[in-house]
């Protein structure tokens, strides 16, 4: 099992605007991409963490299921979603960072 979670930290004032998107592009992610072979939770930052943070997070059974939604989030029914973000997001901040399950 893979956990792989993708964090971005947001502008100021975008917290409530930010996971709407995020949770918009889910539902089309599990629609028409090798996403849908996933299990997604979203996750922003509260005690002890920036409420600027938000972990997009997704469990795959093989690490190839991952790579394969990769490849595919190019198409332009996503378009509308990275571009509706972007701006949203600090520079440099967002990263993909993959765990493998061990218990």
């Amino acid at each position: 099992m893979y956990i792989c979670q993708w964090g971005l930290e947001i502008i100021f004032g975008k917290q409530k605007e930010t996971p709407a998107i995020i949770k918009q592009w889910g539902e089309e992610k599990a629609r028409s991409s090798h996403f849908k072979n996933s299990k997604n939770k979203v996750y922003v930052g509260h005690i002890g963490g920036s409420p600027s943070l938000i972990i997009d997070e997704y469990e795959f059974e093989k690490l190839e299921d991952f790579t394969v939604a990769l490849t595919k989030i190019g198409q332009p029914q996503f378009r509308q979603f990275s571009e509706a973000i972007a701006p949203l997001i600090i520079p440099g901040t967002q990263k993909w960072k993959v765990f493998r399950t061990v218990s």
